[in-house]
């Protein structure tokens, strides 16, 4: 009997370092470094976006520039009607942004996850923006620990612009889901 509850007493133990620990570990797996994956994160992102463009569009809300940046990384401030960019350009800012977003992305995940998954919520979070990935159901779901083709549904939420369904953004999810899936 007293060498059961050893056991037991272990078992609750090592349950709660662990939960205790979860942050830690999950950075620790979670650490590959972004040069690793940075081709992968550009022809994923750049895809989305679609081709480069020298000259800004205005993109719901926002102008954009090169393959769908919104920042002007060389003078640090949004991009304007009057940026024109070459298309080495256009990769090292969406390069830049892309680390930022796969760095803040990894901040927040709490739980082991696959490169994949960082790479689909890095391009997630590129689209919609640091304050809607943290507070997502997504995110939340993840990091609780639910199935991961619970959390992956969440991506099919992110479809809307101005209010309707957007067939480029529902491509877009698509994509992303299937990443965070493989």
């Amino acid at each position: 009997m007293a060498s059961k509850k050893k056991v037991l007493a272990t078992l609750v133990i090592t349950t709660i370092v662990l939960y205790m620990l979860r942050k830690r570990i999950a950075t620790a797996l979670n650490n590959t470094p972004f040069a690793v994956i940075s081709d992968k994160i550009f022809n994923l992102i750049s895809n989305l976006e679609g081709k480069y463009q020298a000259v800004p569009k205005w993109d719901y809300m926002q102008y954009s520039v090169g393959y769908g940046s919104g920042y002007n990384w060389d003078q640090k401030r949004p991009v304007i009607k009057t940026d024109v960019i070459d298309m080495a350009t256009a990769k090292r800012w969406l390069l830049q942004e892309a680390q930022d977003k796969y760095e803040f992305v990894m901040s927040k995940v709490r739980v082991p996850v696959t490169d994949n998954q960082l790479l689909a919520m890095a391009s997630l979070t590129y689209n919609v923006g640091e304050n809607a990935f943290a507070t997502s159901t997504l995110l939340k779901l993840l990091n609780e620990g639910q199935n991961k083709d619970i959390v992956a549904n969440q991506f099919d939420r992110w479809v809307y612009a101005g209010g309707k369904v957007s067939d480029g953004l529902k491509n877009r999810r698509m994509a992303e889901k299937r990443l965070f899936l493989s």
